[in-house]
């Protein structure tokens, strides 16, 4: 009776191993018919796209009888941001195929992996009744991600509001997606940042990053009422937002907070003075060369190195600074500047006329 069940364990064993074999190879054949199918439609779609009218022409009937699965995997998955023309004729192939209606449908599917394609095909849907912001307000994060990166910098702009409401949201890649297309927005996206600023108390520090990522003079005064905010992490990314500005108008503001308490704050505002550029700030940041914290010191060496040479004139006074810091980093400074082969700031001399200082 062992024996017989001996026996019938290895049999079992030996039909799982041959049917994994047989399995591993089914599914390896499949793998390599589906890559040599998507290949040939990848080539066929690319004279479509970026080859000369004639030829697109040529075969526009062959790409429009492609399978439409392997026909939706090549285009989701293209590594190429298409403009101008490959992308109207993408959008044309879209409508003409029957593609635009099939992702209209998987908008609203009730599976979140079809909802995902729909979003990241949705740019080719050109109906005007088609709601983009439906997969904006997704319950699945992926999906909501996947929404914004499809819209257009033009249409970001149409979302604006949502997209502002998407820098709080729950999942980081939702949250990233929504500040690189206010990135792509720009300009446009200026108005509703300075409004949500100064009326909203949510997700401000998100806001700021993405001023502290878009030099536009519009923000100067919003950031002004954040440069006095009790919150150090509202005051340290309204420091690196105002080195994007004009030097006339964020110096003043920059001079106050390079006084900050916190060390990171001070490094940062200093860091930005050194940004602008403006010569007039060197004889602030100089004293700066002795604060407590290196990573002061060291923002103020640079921003010095900066400002040209008369930063690099503040730099060779403190060689003769009694402060052992202020001597080590203003030696290090210039003797960075020299291997650059910038030339040495002047001589020192004697206010009575003496002659060059030692």
């Amino acid at each position: 009776m062992r024996f017989q069940l001996f026996l019938g364990a290895w049999g079992l064993t030996g039909a799982l191993a041959v049917g994994y074999v047989v399995w591993g190879a089914v599914a390896d054949l499949a793998a390599k018919v589906l890559d040599r199918r998507k290949k040939r439609v990848l080539e066929t779609l690319s004279v479509l796209l970026f080859e000369s009218e004639a030829e697109a022409e040529a075969v526009h009937d062959r790409v429009r009888k492609l399978p439409r699965r392997t026909l939706l995997a090549v285009i989701q998955s293209l590594a190429v941001d298409l403009t101008g023309e490959a992308y109207e004729r993408l959008r044309r192939l879209a409508q003409a195929s029957g593609i635009q209606r099939f992702v209209v449908r998987r908008s609203t599917s009730r599976r979140w992996r079809l909802r995902v394609q729909a979003a990241q095909l949705q740019y080719l849907v050109v109906d005007p009744n088609y709601d983009r912001g439906l997969l904006l307000k997704d319950r699945h994060p992926l999906v909501r991600a996947r929404a914004i990166e499809s819209l257009s910098p033009a249409e970001g702009e149409a979302h604006l509001k949502q997209i502002l409401h998407l820098l709080g949201d729950p999942a980081l890649a939702v949250r990233i997606s929504a500040q690189q297309k206010l990135l792509d927005v720009g300009a446009a996206a200026i108005p509703d940042l300075i409004r949500h600023l100064r009326t909203n108390h949510t997700h401000v520090l998100e806001v700021l990053e993405l001023a502290a990522n878009l030099a536009d003079p519009r923000l100067t005064d919003t950031l002004d009422e954040h440069a006095s905010s009790a919150d150090p992490a509202m005051r340290l990314l309204t420091a690196r937002a105002l080195g994007n500005g004009a030097a006339s108008l964020v110096a003043p503001i920059l001079e106050r907070l390079v006084g900050d308490v916190e060390e990171d704050i001070r490094s940062v505002a200093i860091a930005s003075l050194g940004k602008i550029g403006d010569p007039a700030s060197a004889t602030l940041i100089g004293p700066y060369l002795s604060d407590r914290a290196w990573s002061v010191r060291r923002a103020s060496g640079l921003a010095l190195d900066q400002l040209g040479s008369t930063g690099r004139l503040i730099l060779r006074q403190h060689l003769e600074s009694p402060d052992p810091f202020a001597r080590d980093m203003a030696r290090q400074i210039l003797d960075a500047a020299a291997q650059r082969g910038l030339p040495a700031p002047p001589p020192l001399v004697d206010p009575l006329g003496a002659g060059a200082a030692s």
